[in-house]
């Protein structure tokens, strides 16, 4: 495991439903803007990690159709973070469910939508086994 011991690092990708480009656009010059869609899914996003004090967020980004990043699991004393093995953290899907329903809920209620799905189901998470990994995922994505 990367740096710590305890401590587990995540790639988690949120997909927005059907893969729509809801959340900015690519200007001529190549550069990402965010429109208010995206202001706010990069709000909640910060925000909803506030919650959650055995998980950080390191590097992320938000991009026309996604949100990723990388999640930070720190574990809590005697609790397990995980409900199986090899099942996902129950701390990630808590989050994640979390960050998608408040993402959700403001984001609609912007554009008039509500009760519309806005994400895909579910979402896609890759533990990030070293060092060299994590900097490798750190340097691809741009910090908000």
């Amino acid at each position: 495991m990367p740096t710590t011991i305890g401590t587990t690092y995540y790639l988690v990708k949120l997909y927005t439903h059907n893969h729509e480009d809801l959340f900015g656009d690519v200007t001529e010059d190549r550069q990402f803007e965010l429109n208010g869609v995206g202001q706010i899914a990069a709000d909640e996003w910060q925000r909803s990690a506030r919650a959650y004090t055995h998980l950080t967020l390191d590097k992320w980004a938000i991009w026309p159709n996604r949100v990723e990043g990388i999640v930070t699991l720190r574990e809590a004393g005697n609790a397990s973070s995980y409900s199986n093995p090899g099942d996902k953290p129950r701390l990630l899907n808590s989050f994640v469910a979390s960050y998608k329903a408040a993402a959700a809920k403001r984001i609609n209620l912007l554009r008039n939508t509500p009760g519309n799905p806005l994400w895909q189901r579910g979402y896609q998470e890759r533990l990030i086994a070293d060092n060299l990994i994590l900097q490798r995922v750190q340097q691809a994505l741009k910090q908000l």
